[in-house]
């Protein structure tokens, strides 16, 4: 089940998330629109998307993440099949939106909704992470076969042969998951060696713990996005070529799977808010060495293993920590709802950032986006010594 998911992880977020930073140029002088206009219609798609995703999970929570995400293989063959006939600025904003609601449904969010079903929380964390761990090679994979079929087919055939791709074998890996009705709730009991079970917080402190966990994971998500979307301009703006961000950008896919791995083997007794703490604290001391030394090649490179060391726990963060704080109970509907605060955050990043960079120095931009994640980590703070406490 664990390679199952961890395969169309791969899928799902090389053909609907990474394929689109790919393509997008070559739409853009296909359809005769600025690219400009291509990533506003991304980032409204992602802000419109992120208002839906309370509703997706309430689905999981209901009908099971087995059946969201089968329903979701089809959806996401349907948006590729969209984008791929799109005319126009408004059927390529339609498209987009199509392709942002198969993203809630056949994503990180779902599979670990998946996972928790199946495993409960005293094994979840583990599956959580080894799945993961392979969804780290969707960059990988997808940015250069992205590239090969484009050039090679042309942009709408390569969406094509994506959208075959969740028919022929997300959707049959999808229908492999056990039926809601045959699981059975996992004890949560624990064998000798095996991860704590944290106990979670009382019912009382839910609504204030998820209001700042939602907080946090915004401010954080925010700024992933801004250095994620604007790798390249920052990069140019602290006095490094396009060329030497290239070359920086490829040790960040290493770095997460690095760090996937220790945290599978050295990780798995540690209560999630305090990885996620270690996940805040890497991405500012990544931010600093990019401000702090403008020009220097290996602050770049610095930089980007730590930036990509931090962006390989969020994702078992995103997952684990409300899992630890809340428990199983709901588990779906409560990933939606920090799902939107985050992504609707990080569909203002790009603008924002973009923006900043035009008025101010990037160095005065980058200590912006330090300020925003040590805000993110004070957002933890209250949710850690309680919830420190195994069960």
């Amino acid at each position: 089940m664990i390679v199952a998911l961890g395969v169309t992880q791969v899928v799902g977020y090389g053909t609907l998330y990474y394929s689109f930073a790919v393509l997008a140029p070559m739409i853009s002088t296909d359809l005769g629109l600025a690219l400009s206009w291509i990533y506003g219609g991304f980032s409204a798609a992602l802000l419109i998307g992120g208002l839906g995703a309370p509703l997706a999970g309430r689905l999981i929570d209901r009908h099971g993440a087995r059946n969201v995400m089968i329903a979701g293989s089809v959806v996401a063959a349907l948006s590729m099949l969209a984008l791929s006939q799109v005319q126009g600025l408004a059927s390529l904003g339609a498209a987009l939106l199509v392709i942002e609601v198969a993203t809630l449904l056949v994503t990180y969010d779902a599979a670990f909704a998946a996972l928790t079903q199946s495993f409960g929380r005293a094994r979840a964390r583990r599956a959580i992470t080894t799945m993961t761990l392979m969804g780290g090679f969707a960059s990988t994979l997808f940015w250069p076969l992205t590239g090969w079929l484009m050039y090679g087919y042309g942009w709408r055939e390569t969406l094509m042969i994506y959208a075959a791709l969740h028919l022929v074998l997300c959707l049959p890996l999808h229908l492999t998951l056990p039926r809601p009705d045959l699981v059975t709730p996992p004890r949560d009991a624990l064998s000798e060696g095996s991860a704590p079970v944290h106990v979670p917080l009382p019912p009382e402190r839910h609504t204030a713990a998820l209001w700042l966990l939602g907080g946090s994971f915004a401010l954080s998500g925010f700024v992933y996005a801004a250095a994620t979307a604007c790798w390249v301009i920052l990069f140019q703006g602290m006095g490094h070529s396009a060329q030497a961000a290239v070359i920086a950008g490829t040790l960040m896919g290493p770095a997460q799977v690095a760090v996937r791995v220790l945290d599978m083997g050295f990780g798995q007794r540690m209560h999630p808010v305090t990885t996620a703490l270690i996940t805040g604290g890497l991405l500012v001391a990544a931010l600093a060495v990019l401000s702090l030394a403008p020009g220097v090649t290996l602050a770049g490179w610095v930089f980007a293993v730590l930036f990509g060391l931090s962006q390989g726990l969020v994702s078992i963060v995103r997952g684990t920590v409300p899992l630890a704080l809340f428990g199983t109970v709901g588990f779906g509907a409560r990933l939606g709802q920090l799902a939107r605060l985050r992504m609707i955050a990080a569909a203002l990043a790009p603008f924002t950032v973009t923006s900043a960079l035009t008025l101010l120095q990037p160095q005065v931009t980058l200590i912006g986006l330090v300020l925003l994640t040590v805000a993110a980590q004070t957002l933890l703070w209250p949710l850690l010594p309680r919830a420190s406490n195994a069960g």
